[in-house]
């Protein structure tokens, strides 16, 4: 069985609690609430990107290029728009995080009765700011470079879901999958 993990560090996400999310920094909102493959996060004195990229992976035994959402350490210099000539603008939030949620989502396909993936990924991050929350989500869609930005309160009531990948297989194919939801505080 090939077991693949994306989920985002929780050590990481740990080390956030407690301290000031100045900002985060992004394409502006056109139609939508949704961005293009990459938001700055402003936390602390440090500079984060939450990116969502496509790559070449195994798709459940076919190769393709899927969005693959990552967070890392990085520089106000690497946090740009994918898009020519676009200017990114910075949303300021000023705030201490008091906790964060991490949704993941595990996925797993039977080939012919035969289990053959486990993939962890994480979907969402929600910050719990002033008494608010900020949500970061990876568009369902496979292939899709959309990270989906909301404000308010309940987010992880309006995270999408995603019965919709137990839907579209073929016959030999078994889709399954389940959400975890880690509470850090």
């Amino acid at each position: 069985m090939k077991i693949m993990d994306m989920r985002f560090d929780s050590t990481l996400i740990q080390s956030w609690i407690g301290k000031k999310f100045y900002k985060y920094k992004c394409d502006a909102f056109e139609f939508t609430n949704s961005v293009t493959q990459i938001v700055g996060l402003y936390i602390g004195n440090e500079v984060y990107a939450l990116t969502n990229v496509q790559e070449t992976v195994d798709y459940f035994g076919s190769i393709d290029d899927m969005a693959v959402a990552k967070l890392s350490a990085s520089e106000d210099v690497m946090i740009k728009s994918v898009f020519k000539d676009v200017e990114m603008i910075s949303t300021p939030v000023g705030e201490e995080i008091t906790s964060v949620k991490i949704v993941n989502e595990q996925q797993t396909m039977a080939i012919n009765g035969k289990q053959a993936y486990e993939v962890w990924l994480t979907r969402a991050i929600i910050f719990e700011v002033g008494g608010r929350e900020i949500s970061f989500e990876k568009d369902m869609v496979p292939f899709s470079e959309e990270i989906t930005i909301q404000r308010g309160y309940n987010l992880i009531d309006r995270i999408t879901d995603n019965s919709d990948f137990l839907e579209v297989w073929d016959e030999e194919y078994t889709p399954g999958y389940k959400r975890e939801v880690l509470v850090v505080k």
